[in-house]
């Protein structure tokens, strides 16, 4: 009975220390890599526990990051450590950068260890020896993210002006992330001198922007009359949910321009003859002012008159300079049944910037007498003048007969 006590106390003796004689030699493993969650297009530092899992210690301990797709340690690619003693660690610290709009999924960067083993034995003392370098692999969870952001911005016209309606604002809103964005909607909050316009809207909205694609919203907004030419910035507002339905929300800017343009004012119109009656052929001169910041090109006038009056009704101007006036002349008739009245008549003025071919209309009065108006008024003109004559026929004779004397 001692033997066999004796055989079992010294099976158990070598089937205790069997693990210790296993991690004999020094060997460097990462025990620890934090954090491993990383995004696309991401830069960021990563902490690494080195660990001697040997019972002897390491010494000259050098790691090298080999390169990889999609993943790589920026700046240093060699760390060395001096020497980390047996089931011992240290921690390091390395910046790695994801590439942009990367696929979500594992992706791991090699690393090449070399290091010596140092250890004391009673026969030689401390020994060095080198191992055969061994090679370790970090992972990282590169998780999808959503991007969004505004791509571009037009409009139509392509040149906003002061005093429009309608003008029609595109936003392209491009998402660069590796996941969907969903229930989107994209709200513009018109500021002076923008106002909504009463065709649109000042929201709108799409299901879903896939990853690495875009969409358009559609926005209608006015421009007030008065406004300044300049570059004006408008608030735009993003919102949009996860697929784990969490909202998110983006507070951006984008700038509309509003373009110099030419105004023009119409003066009084002067006719000849200066009354007008029915069944009168007759002149009409209009004078046309450009009162606005830029100078007009290729400016053609049209009359938009009542059907009573016929004729040349379109007059081409040229050019019109800051400041300058022209004279836009027509030929008409007023019918034969043109009522005495005081028509509210519109003029067309076009003109060109650019490539863009630009339009507005003014309103003037344009008065037709009756003929008895005009008979009234021969007939005080006629005694008007058989009155000065009169006058200077007495005058003259007083004069000879003074002479006379």
């Amino acid at each position: 009975m001692k033997f066999i006590f004796i055989l079992s106390l010294a099976i158990l003796i070598l089937t205790a220390t069997q693990p210790v004689l296993a991690g004999t030699n020094a060997n460097i493993v990462i025990s620890d890599i934090t954090p491993t969650n990383l995004a696309p297009g991401e830069t960021r530092e990563i902490t690494l526990t080195v660990k001697n899992d040997g019972s002897r210690d390491a010494r000259h301990i050098t790691l090298n990051f080999q390169s990889s797709d999609y993943i790589s340690v920026i700046g240093t690619s060699t760390i060395y450590i001096n020497s980390i003693n047996a089931w011992c660690d240290t921690s390091i610290k390395i910046m790695v950068r994801v590439e942009d709009g990367i696929d979500p999924g594992a992706y791991s960067i090699p690393i090449t260890a070399s290091f010596d083993e140092y250890y004391y034995t009673a026969t030689t003392g401390y020994v060095t020896s080198a191992m055969t370098p061994t090679t370790l692999t970090i992972v990282f969870d590169v998780e999808g993210e959503i991007l969004l952001d505004v791509a571009d911005i037009s409009t139509s016209p392509l040149e906003l002006r002061e005093d429009s309606e309608n003008n029609n604002i595109t936003v392209l809103v491009e998402n660069a992330g590796s996941k969907d964005a969903r229930s989107v909607t994209v709200t513009i909050d018109p500021a002076s001198p923008f106002l909504e316009a009463y065709s649109g809207s000042r929201t709108d909205f799409t299901e879903v922007i896939a990853s690495r694609s875009s969409h358009s919203f559609s926005f209608a907004l006015d421009v007030v009359d008065g406004a300044a030419a300049g570059v004006y910035s408008i608030p735009l507002t993003i919102d949009y949910i996860d697929d784990e339905y969490n909202p998110f929300r983006i507070n951006t800017t984008i700038n509309l321009r509003i373009s110099p343009q030419a105004d023009f004012k119409v003066g009084t119109p002067t006719t000849s003859p200066p009354v007008i009656t029915k069944g009168t052929t007759f002149r009409m001169n209009l004078p046309i002012e450009n009162t606005g910041n830029k100078d007009a090109e290729s400016v053609k006038a049209i009359l938009k008159t009542k059907s009573y009056f016929t004729g040349a009704k379109t007059d081409y101007l040229g050019d019109i300079a800051i400041g300058e006036v022209k004279i836009a002349t027509f030929e008409l008739e007023a019918d034969r049944d043109t009522i005495p009245d005081n028509y509210e008549t519109d003029i067309k003025i076009i003109w060109t910037d650019g490539d863009d071919r630009i339009e507005m209309t003014k309103s003037f009065a344009l008065v037709v007498a009756s003929g008895e108006d005009v008979t009234e008024t021969s007939g005080l003109s006629l005694l008007i003048t058989a009155a000065a004559i009169i006058i200077a026929l007495g005058a003259v004779l007083f004069a000879l007969s003074r002479k006379k004397k």
